[in-house]
C-alpha cells in the first residue's frame, strides 16, 4: 500500500440496485475525473462540496457508459484528508465494474479493506478509536449499538482519553523538573499532591472499565433465557418474539430437544435469544443431555424469562425451576391467559407478566418488561468501552499508574508515567504499530 496512490472501490453492496456508489481518492482523483466525466454544464474547475450531473465516458471510444452524479470533497475538506469524487451512478454492476476498469485502466489503484478509513487515521482526519467506530457503526446490530458507535465516532471516548493523557503529561513535567531542578523551589507541586491526583486517575479508570461490561454487552449482545417445564409454550413464545416460526411447536411434550438462538432487537438492544428444552422427570438419553445444557445456559443468562402454564397448577417442576433461578435476574411470565386460568391466586407468580404466547396479547408488556431490565442505568452511554482492545489498554493504564503510585523514586515514577503514555498513543494511534492497523482494517469492507 502507498498513500501515494490513487484509489478506487464500489462504496455500496455488491448486486443489483437503484444506485451505485464509486470513491476514488487520492492526489490524482480531479484530473482522473476530468477525463472520464463531462457535466452537463460546462465548469472550468469542480468545487468542493457540490455535487454534478453528467455521464461517464470510457476516453478510449468514447463510449457514454452511464449518466451519474459526480460528488466532489477536495483536500483537505473530505473523508480522507485527500481529493475525493463519489460517482453515483445506476446500480448494475455491469456499470459499475465497467466504470472501475476504465479507472483501473487509467493508473488506478483496487483500495484494499478500510483503506479509505486508513488514508483519514494517517491524514489526521480521525483516530484510531474513531477508525474503530466507523467500523462498528457499519456492523452495529441494534440502535442503541448504533448511537453508542456514533458517539465514539464524534469523538467523545477519545476526548475522554485525551483528558486524562493532558493530566499525566502535566504531572509528568513536574517530575521530570524535580528530577532535573531538584534545588528549584519555584516547583510547588509535592509527591502528596500527585499522588492524590494520580489515584484521581486510577479512579476514573476504574470508573471506564466498570462500564466496559456494559458498552460489551450493547456491541455482542444479552443473553435472554426463556425456560419453563415442558409444554408451556416457551417455543411459541420465543417465535412470536422473532416474529416468525424458527422453533417446531407442537401440543405434544419435549419437541424441542436442544437449545435454539437468534438474534432480535428488543427496545433498541441486541438479545441472543435462547428457546431452551424442557424440564422432564426422569429424562435419559438425548433429552437428559439437552436438560443439562438448558441448566448450564442459566449461568451465562443476563435474563431468564421463567415461564409457567397459566392453564394448570404449579407443579414440583415449576417449583424446582422458580428455585434456581431465584438469584438470576429473570421475569416470571404466566402464559396461556387464553385458556381458563388456574394461578389466579398463585402469591409466587403475583409480579409475573400474564400473557398469551399463541394469540400474542400482553407482548408488547413483555417486551418492555425485558428492555426495562436490560437498559443501562449506569449513565456511563457517551463512554463506553467496547472492544477487548480499549479494555486491555485501560487496564495497563491503570497497572502503571498503580506502579507509579507505589514507585521509589521519582525517576521510577517517570518511567511509569512514560509507559502510560505509549499505551496511549497505541490506544488513539498516534503510536502506530503494524498488526493492530493490520488487524483493525482487516474487519473493514473494500470500499470504506
Amino acid at each position: 500500500m502507498s498513500l501515494n496512490d490513487t484509489i478506487v472501490a464500489c462504496a455500496t453492496p455488491v448486486g443489483y440496485s437503484s444506485i451505485g456508489v464509486i470513491r476514488v481518492s487520492g492526489e490524482q482523483t480531479v484530473q482522473l475525473a476530468k477525463r472520464i466525466f463531462i457535466p452537463r454544464h460546462k465548469t472550468q474547475e469542480f468545487e468542493t462540496h457540490h455535487a454534478y450531473y453528467g455521464a461517464i465516458i470510457d476516453p478510449q471510444s468514447n463510449d457514454m457508459i452511464d449518466a451519474v452524479i459526480a460528488t466532489f470533497y477536495l483536500t483537505p475538506y473530505s473523508y480522507t484528508g485527500e481529493d475525493v469524487v463519489e460517482f453515483s451512478c445506476h446500480g448494475n454492476p455491469l456499470i459499475i465494474n465497467r466504470i472501475i476498469r476504465i479507472l483501473t485502466d487509467l493508473g488506478v489503484r483496487i483500495a484494499e479493506r478500510g483503506e479509505f478509513t486508513k488514508r483519514a487515521l494517517l491524514n489526521g482526519k480521525i483516530d484510531l478509536l474513531q477508525a474503530e467506530a466507523v467500523l462498528d457503526t457499519v456492523y452495529a446490530p441494534c440502535d442503541e449499538a448504533r448511537k453508542l458507535a456514533i458517539t465514539q465516532y464524534e469523538g467523545k471516548l477519545s476526548e475522554k482519553i485525551y483528558e486524562l493523557r493532558a493530566r499525566i503529561v502535566d504531572f509528568l513535567s513536574i517530575i521530570e523538573a524535580s528530577i532535573d531542578f531538584p534545588e528549584e523551589e519555584d516547583i510547588q507541586n509535592t509527591p502528596v499532591d500527585i499522588n492524590k491526583d494520580l489515584q484521581s486517575i486510577v479512579g476514573e479508570l476504574n470508573e471506564l472499565l466498570r462500564g466496559a461490561a456494559v458498552g460489551v454487552k450493547i456491541k455482542e449482545g444479552y443473553r435472554v433465557l426463556i425456560m419453563g417445564r415442558a409444554n408451556v409454550g416457551k417455543s411459541t413464545l420465543f417465535n412470536k418474539i422473532l416474529g416468525y416460526d424458527r422453533a417446531i411447536t407442537h401440543e405434544e411434550p419435549g419437541t424441542t430437544r436442544d437449545y435454539i438462538e437468534e438474534s432480535v432487537e428488543i427496545s433498541g438492544l441486541h438479545v441472543r435469544l435462547f428457546d431452551t428444552a424442557g424440564v422432564l422427570n426422569r429424562l435419559s438419553g438425548p433429552d437428559k443431555i439437552a436438560q443439562e445444557r438448558a441448566m448450564q445456559l442459566i449461568e451465562q443468562a443476563d435474563l431468564v424469562l421463567l415461564m409457567f402454564d397459566g392453564s394448570e397448577s404449579m407443579n414440583e417442576e415449576d417449583i424446582y425451576l422458580h428455585n434456581i433461578t431465584n438469584d438470576k435476574r429473570r421475569i416470571l411470565i404466566v402464559n396461556k391467559i387464553d385458556l381458563n386460568m388456574q394461578l389466579n391466586d398463585n402469591k409466587i407468580l403475583s409480579d409475573s407478566v400474564k400473557l398469551s404466547a399463541r394469540t400474542g396479547k400482553n407482548l408488547e408488556l413483555l417486551l418492555d418488561t425485558i428492555g426495562n431490565n436490560l437498559s443501562p442505568q449506569n449513565g456511563f452511554k457517551d463512554v463506553l468501552l467496547t472492544r477487548e482492545r480499549h479494555i486491555s489498554a485501560i487496564r495497563n493504564m491503570r497497572e502503571y499508574l498503580n506502579r507509579g503510585l507505589d514507585a521509589p523514586s521519582p525517576e521510577t515514577l517517570a518511567f511509569e508515567l512514560h509507559s502510560a503514555l505509549d499505551v496511549i498513543g497505541e490506544l488513539t494511534g498516534k503510536i502506530m504499530r503494524k498488526e493492530i492497523l493490520d488487524k483493525i482494517f482487516e474487519e473493514f469492507c473494500i470500499g470504506k
